[in-house]
């Protein structure tokens, strides 16, 4: 695994090394001593997995907040996405970057975002799978987001959005909800 940092903040992307044969290939994709050799303490604890159907839909911006902020590791595993992170954190030198990806199995990398980013994505593909890894349980009273058009931040989208849940679009602005 080689870890590329974002910018400066904490976020990294992560190019898989792909070995590969007559079969097909085989990719690691989680290995702690990896991690920790990259500064990183992180220990899964959760799995999920999305599938979207309709290329330009829209899921984000998520995060969940503290005490059980979640740091986690995003995978597109069929399809194709345009992945977003926004630093969130107060006090944070990076608070209000844009990070951007695409993600996709053909480009053999998966994104770690840390605790205190809000992570959403479009789908560039119709049957886009999304695969995490959580470092932190799922906590329904404390998940939270932002609008995935706010202002304040600035997202460019690279398709008109096709679909968003009515959740992703009842989120308030960042500034309505004094977070900014």
């Amino acid at each position: 695994m080689k870890f590329v940092p974002l910018g400066n903040s904490d976020a990294r992307l992560i190019e898989l090394v792909v070995q590969g044969d007559t079969r097909g290939n085989f990719t690691r994709t989680w290995c702690a001593a990896s991690f920790a050799e990259h500064g990183i303490d992180f220990t899964p604890v959760q799995g999920n997995s999305s599938l979207t159907r309709k290329r330009g839909s829209v899921r984000g911006m998520h995060f969940q907040r503290a005490p059980k902020a979640d740091a986690k590791i995003v995978r597109c595993t069929s399809g194709k996405i345009y992945d977003v992170i926004v630093d969130v954190r107060p006090t944070s030198p990076t608070r209000g970057q844009v990070f951007v990806n695409e993600l996709a199995p053909s480009s053999a990398s998966m994104l770690y975002i840390p605790a205190g980013f809000a992570h959403g994505f479009q789908t560039l593909a119709d049957d886009s799978v999304v695969e995490y890894l959580m470092g932190i349980e799922y906590v329904a009273g404390l998940s939270d987001g932002f609008r995935y058009d706010d202002p304040t931040i600035g997202i460019v989208w690279p398709e008109p959005v096709s679909v968003l849940s009515d959740k992703d679009a009842a989120w308030p602005l960042l500034v309505d909800r004094k977070l900014w």
